[in-house]
């Protein structure tokens, strides 16, 4: 794109009429300025090379770099013989080229890498100069000692060019020297100004670091101004790396971006941070953007002009305020975040709390709630709804327990609906989102997190069966997923729910398909794919041929299955009954799906009461420090040396109800397990990473 020029309306006035004598009779008047007015006489040039008149465009531009080389201006007499030679018709004389290169030398006399880069480039035999004008110039723009800004680097300093190997090496502090091929350099490394923020880092890096805590608005506004850019803050701290300590960052940014000239633009991880001319645009140019943004954005500018001061405050309350009434009845929920943050403005509080009355008494409370994009808007709406329909808001929080997507509002609906005695309407919720795994999957993976807590709500616990294993591969490879894979993936840790349902519950054949369909998801890490191959191993083992598995377990492990039995026997069991014949009365069982549902529900608890009983009754309680420690047995922790030395960590043989993988302590059914007990101090045994030696073994203390 050609750059636009303005020129003297005498110019204009014969450029038009075609008169050239009155044209070239300007142009020497025009050389007779001080400074002589280049870009204009190269803009006049032009027009007079586009009307046809191209010899006395040639004989002007002579007539200008005389007047240039005269002057001493070698910056401008270089521009004006490098058209002159572009101009040529036939190949440029020697003598020309001979001026070409001097006025290139005395444009650049302070360049230390001048004599070199020239001998090497000469530009008078070339046989194309101006091609060989611009490589020479992309060399010295890269001189030694200029500072430069490597993309993706960092910011240093020039120290060497290798024209032979075409090379050019850089010194970042903090790094090794970087080389960049000459050929990329004008796109990974960018010459800073004179004065550039980050040019400073690398000339003067300790006056700059006391400006920078001295005066963090101002060093902000540099910042801004030498990026060039909307930047955002990780740009930011990028140019402030090596002159502010990172333990001072929040404050200093705390501070820096209240400059009145700093505006921000954006949201969440597109936020971005420029400059405005003065502090007074910067307000104007913020109330004209909150004035006519989109209606969802308006909450997020007008705390950004709050910001600025009082008056600016009060201007952005009268914007939101005035926006209330057609929020209310368009979008219910987006009323209610505009109204939220309308409260903290001047005067705003009184017409924020009417417009949220007015939405609590007026419509859907689902319709409010699913129009709100922030979890906190959210929590408070849901409190809000609670304290105004005393009798209904139970059902409201249910039904939005099926649409809510963020952890901690998901853990208040349900633990007030568990306290508050709605533990029906809980269940309801929960029995939605686990016959639909895939509709909720927030939802599903919450509550499967939640199992494994101590605080869990009972409906949410009650789910933790064998048959869940069928679901929870969805989560790692079903696109629904997606958004919540790495906490999905986190289910298979040790001691969440698909390792505790292995250990305690499922069947071999259970335990064995879960295991296989886990090892060919690619998303799943090796280590997890190999910690539920270990806790499937405590399904697959069966008791050797000259003694079966001993069912032992400590007391508080004892005492947990006893409650276990206790709840399924007095609570569970009952109510799924309860239910049974609830649905039953409803006529027609063949599509009575909760019917069903409740039948397949009250097989597994009874199934699992009657496994629960028949190990209590066999079971041999291991007291602490009674174990036989003579060789390796049940209630023993063994000590090891690898095949270097060096000491492993120690394992702990247990029951299968104290088995923790991840404490390293081990069901006396495992295959590892049974491989170590009967051994003695000494012996070598092969274990998951190789073979070791015993060097020591303990009574189990109960810790």
């Amino acid at each position: 794109m050609v750059e636009s020029v303005e020129i003297r309306p005498s110019f204009a006035e014969a450029l038009e009429n075609q008169h050239w004598d009155r044209v070239e009779e300007i142009w020497l008047e025009a050389l007779e300025e001080k400074p002589i007015p280049t870009r204009e006489l190269f803009e006049v040039r032009r027009q007079t090379w586009q009307a046809g008149r191209k010899n006395l465009a040639r004989t002007l531009l002579e007539l200008l770099a005389d007047s240039l080389e005269s002057s001493r201006s070698p910056g401008n007499a270089l521009e004006a013989i490098r058209e002159l030679i572009r101009l040529a018709e036939s190949k440029p004389s020697t003598a020309l080229l001979e001026r070409l290169t001097a006025s290139l030398m005395n444009s650049r006399q302070d360049s230390p890498s001048l004599r070199a880069v020239l001998d090497h480039h000469a530009i008078t035999t070339a046989r194309r100069p101006l091609d060989e004008l611009e490589t020479v110039e992309r060399w010295l723009d890269h001189d030694v000692g200029t500072v430069v800004e490597v993309v993706g680097q960092g910011v240093g300093r020039v120290i060497d060019l290798n024209l032979k190997l075409e090379n050019i090496k850089v010194d970042v502090k903090g790094k090794r020297p970087i080389s960049v091929p000459f050929g990329a350099a004008s796109r990974y490394l960018k010459p800073l100004p004179d004065g550039d923020f980050r040019c400073r880092k690398v000339e003067d890096p300790e006056t700059l670091a006391e400006f920078v805590l001295a005066e963090p608005g101002e060093a902000l506004v540099q910042i801004l101004e030498s990026l060039s850019e909307p930047a955002d803050v990780a740009a930011i701290k990028a140019a402030l790396d090596g002159v502010l300590p990172t333990e001072r960052w929040t404050s200093w940014w705390s501070g820096a971006r209240k400059h009145p000239r700093v505006l921000s633009s954006g949201s969440g991880s597109r936020l971005r941070y420029e400059v405005s001319r003065s502090a007074e645009a910067a307000g104007e140019t913020l109330l004209d953007e909150l004035r006519t943004a989109k209606p969802a954005l308006r909450p997020v500018i007008a705390k950004r002009l709050a910001e600025r001061g009082p008056e600016e405050a009060a201007a952005a309350a009268e914007v939101l305020e005035q926006s209330l009434p057609d929020l209310e009845q368009t979008q219910p929920g987006l009323a209610w975040m505009t109204a939220g943050v309308l409260a903290g403005l001047p005067g705003g509080a009184d017409p924020a709390a009417d417009c949220k009355r007015r939405l609590l008494e007026g419509g859907s409370h689902l319709a409010l709630l699913s129009g709100m994009s922030d979890r906190s808007a959210r929590a408070e709406a849901l409190e809000a709804i609670a304290q105004f329909s005393t009798n209904t808001w139970p059902a409201v929080w249910s039904d939005w327990f099926l649409h809510e997507d963020s952890a901690q509002n998901l853990r208040t609906i349900a633990t007030r609906l568990e306290a508050e005695g709605h533990v029906d309407l809980l269940d309801q919720a929960v029995d939605a989102v686990f016959r639909n795994h895939t509709n909720h999957p927030a939802q599903f993976i919450w509550s499967c997190e939640a199992m494994t807590e101590k605080d869990c709500p009972e409906p949410i616990r009650a789910r933790m069966t064998p048959s869940l294993l069928e679901k929870l591969p969805d989560g790692f490879s079903r696109k629904e997923f997606s958004a919540f894979r790495s906490r999905a993936k986190g289910l298979l840790d040790g001691g969440k729910v698909a390792v505790r349902i292995l250990m305690e519950s499922a069947n071999e054949q259970q335990a064995s398909r879960f295991s296989q369909r886990v090892s060919r998801i690619d998303s799943v890490e090796p280590q997890r794919a190999r910690l539920i191959e270990q806790a499937a191993q405590h399904r697959r083992q069966t008791p050797t041929a000259n003694e079966a598995v001993v069912m032992v377990a400590s007391r508080p492990a004892a005492d947990a299955k006893q409650e276990e039995l206790r709840v399924l026997l007095e609570k569970e069991i009952p109510k799924t009954l309860k239910g049974i014949n609830a649905a039953a009365a409803e006529g027609d069982l063949r599509e009575n799906f909760e019917y069903h549902m409740l039948r397949d529900r009250q097989e597994l608890q009874s199934a699992r009461a009657a496994k629960i009983q028949e190990d209590l009754a066999s079971v041999r309680i291991l007291e602490p420090g009674a174990a036989d420690t003579s060789t390796v047995n049940i209630g023993t922790v063994i000590h090891f040396t690898g095949e270097d030395g060096s000491p492993i960590e120690p394992m702990t043989i247990l029951g299968a109800w104290d088995a923790d993988l991840d404490r390293r302590i081990y069901a006396n059914g495992s295959e590892l397990a049974q491989k170590l007990l009967g051994r003695t101090v000494g012996d070598e045994v092969e274990l998951e990473d190789g073979t070791a030696t015993i060097t020591r073994i303990e009574a189990w203390d109960g810790s």
